[in-house]
């Protein structure tokens, strides 16, 4: 074996064992960023190493097919950590209304639904009806009315609809718009099938639903209470 011969089976060796050291490192990260770094690494190395010095064209196949699985799964892991922020508003938004859903999950439900702004008098939710959209206040305010009596108000932060959304019955109540609104309107069919594809986001919109449910159901009593 010439000397130039044996160094390129040297620098070979090199190289595979790279490849499976930074595999060994990469399964002792607890950082998913840096496991599927050092995974990618591992994979170029490994691929290098069939193709140029073991004349293995299969193994280096295999090898670029799990580095490109890798390199996805790190692009998605970047696309998330873009996506992650919040401004002020929408940051109190998602802590108080839906401390359960992560920032992603939060903004894909931002995304599901349509800012609309309502006026005095405009009725957003009739008693007896099919509950096609629900509500959620960002600001104004709503009275809760049954057979023409205010009995409730909802205020920002809360939801309209909520009862028929997830019992899927007729609403219970009117209500009417007592001040000028925004509220971000969902469509409950694109919503229960956006819940159906994730059941940790399933559980935590159902937790904000309930709590500010039972938040309503205290109001309702604090106003009908005779002082």
């Amino acid at each position: 074996m010439d000397l130039s011969t044996g160094a390129s089976f040297l620098n070979g060796e090199l190289i595979g064992n790279l490849s499976y050291i930074l595999l060994i490192v990469s399964m002792a990260m607890r950082n998913i960023f840096w496991l599927r770094v050092l995974a990618i690494l591992s994979g170029i190395c490994g691929a290098a190493y069939d193709y140029v010095w073991l004349n293995n064209p299969g193994g280096a196949y295999w090898e670029l097919l799990f580095t490109l699985v890798n390199l996805i799964q790190w692009c998605w892991l970047l696309y998330e950590r873009r996506a992650r922020y919040l401004d002020p508003f929408e940051a109190k938004l998602k802590s108080e209304v839906f401390p359960l859903l992560t920032v992603l999950e939060f903004q894909r439900l931002m995304k599901t639904g349509l800012k609309e702004n309502f006026f005095v008098g405009d009725i957003l939710q009739r008693r007896g009806k099919r509950v096609e959209l629900l509500y959620l206040i960002l600001s104004g305010k709503a009275d809760i009315e049954v057979d023409d009596q205010r009995v409730s108000v909802c205020e920002a932060g809360d939801f309209i609809g909520e009862i028929g959304f997830l019992y899927q019955v007729p609403a219970s109540a009117t209500v009417r718009a007592s001040d000028s609104m925004q509220c971000i309107v969902f469509d409950v069919n694109d919503l229960r099938q956006f819940m159906h594809r994730s059941p940790d986001f399933e559980r935590g919109f159902n937790q904000a639903l309930s709590a500010n449910l039972a938040t309503k159901l205290l109001r309702r009593n604090a106003l009908s209470w005779p002082a």
